[in-house]
């Protein structure tokens, strides 16, 4: 009975195929001479098979032989793992990069029973466990863990199949994709990395994509007073203060060349609330595939700006205020003259520049002062007289060094003057204060008096 029906099945199939057109129920009947019912049952069988495509035109249907691939043919040149079983989960036929992956041979595995497969490597029967034709899913992800502790990926797919003889069968495809997830997993941990680092640095962070904002962190939010959700629709040239506008604009046009230094700015900009920030701000720009990455980072700096401002209001202070003194001020620091005022350039004869370069680099150790070179403006003897008080003068000394020594003038003059030496220590630097006064006049008559003491008491004697 069942050679017969393969016989009726056979020459169904010869006669479409001489007839490539297609035929109806009714040609086939009549050239067959079997009812249309019978030829009908048949049809079906081979189209549920798929070995018959089926056309309407109209209320007529036409059947043409489906051009279809062998079975073999399709899984030896699948890349993928093939398995093709039967409703009692036999093994019909397997290709060979599945027999590779459970390291067995065809005379091992076709017509066995896929839960009797002796395996030689343990790590398969899990695997195996879950490929039966009972199976829920129609895909699904499969881990397996290796014995080196690692882990494998499969991407598993269930098609129900009808053999030719009319029997139902599953064929399982399994797809390696261990690389494809582990490369995913990768780039969400990178994500989950770069996430925690852009959510916790203390500067503002912009990320624009091929001209649009792709990302902002939490302390740009801080920074500008919008939150995350204005960020994303705002152009980052908004928040820019008008008179610094035309500085970001340029900033951005130079990243248009894509060159990968950095671009620096320091422009105010506009919070939600009106308030002013200042901010330093650094752009660099990558190109990636053929996507265009610029990267904005904003640093706040007003309380540095304003800390600024009030060292520089203090300094000019300070300097209108040593300028306007009549007496002259050097100020060393860690062995080099850093100001010096108008009034010591008129006692001295030099200028500011030229006291800079006198020799005063180690004055600051005080005990190394043999290396001093003084002798441009003072004597040896008075330069003992004076290295003597500055070993005397430490940070913190109650009362300054007095001196009162005679010093050689740029012109050759020379001048007396009266000088006190301080010193003074902060975070670890020392400065050392002279002040000093033109008493040259003083010691002139000074010495003139003397000069006539003396005579007289010559005359007396």
């Amino acid at each position: 009975m069942m050679q017969n029906y393969q016989e009726e099945l056979a020459k169904i199939k010869k006669l479409l195929k001489q007839l490539p057109q297609g035929m109806s129920v009714t040609d086939i009947s009549k050239a067959l001479n079997k009812s249309k019912a019978t030829i009908g049952r048949y049809l079906d069988i081979l189209l549920i098979s798929g070995q018959v495509d089926m056309r309407t035109y109209g209320m007529a249907k036409v059947f043409t032989l489906s051009e279809r691939v062998p079975m073999s043919a399709m899984l030896s040149c699948s890349n993928d793992m093939v398995i093709v079983l039967d409703e009692n989960s036999r093994i019909i036929d397997i290709n060979d990069n599945f027999l590779k992956l459970i390291n067995l041979s065809r005379k091992d595995t076709i017509g066995k029973n896929l839960q009797y497969i002796n395996l030689p490597n343990d790590e398969m029967h899990e695997l195996l466990e879950i490929l039966p034709i009972n199976g829920e899913e129609k895909e699904r992800t499969v881990t397996l863990r290796t014995k080196e502790g690692g882990e494998q990926f499969f991407y598993l797919k269930r098609i129900p199949v009808v053999f030719e003889n009319g029997e139902k069968g599953i064929t399982i495809i399994l797809e390696d994709v261990t690389d494809q997830i582990i490369s995913e997993r990768e780039i969400r941990e990178s994500e989950e990395r770069f996430h925690l680092m852009a959510e916790n640095i203390q500067d503002g962070l912009i990320i624009v994509e091929n001209g649009k904002i792709a990302y902002v962190n939490n302390r740009l939010a801080e920074i500008t007073g919008y939150s995350i959700e204005e960020l994303w629709q705002k152009n980052p040239v908004s928040i820019i203060d008008h008179e610094d506008r035309l500085k970001m604009k340029k900033m951005l046009k130079s990243l248009e060349t894509s060159s990968p230094e950095p671009v620096v700015i320091q422009p105010w900009i506009i919070r939600k609330d009106g308030r002013r920030r200042f901010v330093y701000v650094r752009s660099t720009v990558l190109q990636h595939s053929k996507n265009t990455y610029v990267f904005i980072i904003l640093t706040d700096l007003t309380e540095l700006k304003s800390t600024e401002a009030a060292l520089r209001e203090t300094e000019q202070r300070f300097r209108m205020m040593a300028e306007n003194i009549q007496e002259g001020l050097i100020i060393i620091e860690n062995g080099k003259i850093v100001f010096s005022n108008r009034g010591i350039s008129e006692i001295t004869g030099y200028s500011d520049i030229e006291m800079m370069n006198l020799g005063f680099t180690d004055l600051i150790s005080l005990e190394n002062l043999t290396e001093l070179d003084l002798t441009e403006i003072i004597s040896q003897s008075e330069k003992e007289k004076i290295e003597e008080l500055l070993k005397q003068t430490r940070p913190g000394s109650t009362s300054p060094a007095d001196i009162k020594v005679w010093i050689q003038r740029k012109d050759g003059l020379k001048r007396f003057i009266h000088g006190k030496i301080t010193a003074a220590e902060h975070d670890g630097i020392i400065n050392t204060y002279i002040t000093a006064t033109d008493i040259t006049e003083y010691a002139e008559k000074e010495k003139t008096l003397r000069e006539r003491i003396t005579s007289l008491q010559d005359l007396i004697t």
